[in-house]
């Protein structure tokens, strides 16, 4: 204890013996002190940083589960395009008043009604199976399967980028959803401007010329 009276001011290990030091101001032990070395951060990484966990090269990054979401919106349109729409509006342009019962009735109608509420709720089951399988190939994080509620391609596009976080590649399943659904979209209206055209063409074509 006498060496340390005549101690210059410093730094030194705790007196009482436990980990980090305190400051020596030359004659008396000080309120400051401080631990040995700063606590690491790696465990309160933020999220998306290069710190997060990476699964083993090699490791899959699709799952039979995800392809089947990308492929449901146009499974599910098909028998839309079969539906006779125009001749459903020429009958109610016409004053039938039967072509509102007809609708009901068509198959290609209620086959597209029915398969576009069935595509959306496989969509959120195969969701909820390729977040667990995600889970069981090792992926520390998935993005949630909920998402699929608001739009299977929001669930498609967040999944890919939690993936390739861990994984560093595995974009091609989403790129590929965004091109069916792009698809779809631009053929749903090439195929409703085509029909309008029709209609109106041959409405015009039943008046008496003047």
């Amino acid at each position: 204890m006498s060496e340390l009276h005549t101690a210059p001011a410093g730094w030194y290990p705790e007196p009482s013996g436990t980990d980090g030091q305190r400051w020596w101001d030359g004659t008396r032990w000080t309120e400051y002190a401080t631990p040995l070395s700063p606590p690491t951060q790696a465990q309160h990484a933020p999220y998306g940083s290069a710190r997060d966990a990476r699964v083993p090269d090699g490791t899959p990054v699709d799952t039979v589960w995800i392809w089947l979401i990308v492929v449901l919106p146009v499974v599910a349109v098909i028998p839309f395009f079969l539906w006779d729409f125009e001749g459903y509006l020429q009958r109610s342009m016409a004053g039938d008043p039967a072509a509102q019962l007809s609708l009901y009735r068509d198959p290609m109608y209620l086959a597209s009604i029915l398969l576009g509420w069935g595509a959306y709720a496989a969509s959120v089951v195969f969701a909820y199976f390729d977040m667990v399988a995600l889970r069981k190939l090792g992926y520390a994080k998935q993005f949630h399967w909920a998402w699929t509620f608001l739009w299977s391609l929001v669930y498609v596009v967040g999944r890919t980028v939690v993936v390739k976080r861990q994984a560093g590649h595995g974009t091609a399943v989403m790129w590929v959803a965004i091109t069916l659904n792009v698809a779809v979209l631009v053929g749903t209206i090439v195929w409703f401007i085509a029909v309008m055209a029709n209609v109106f063409g041959s409405a015009i074509e039943s008046y008496p010329a003047i």
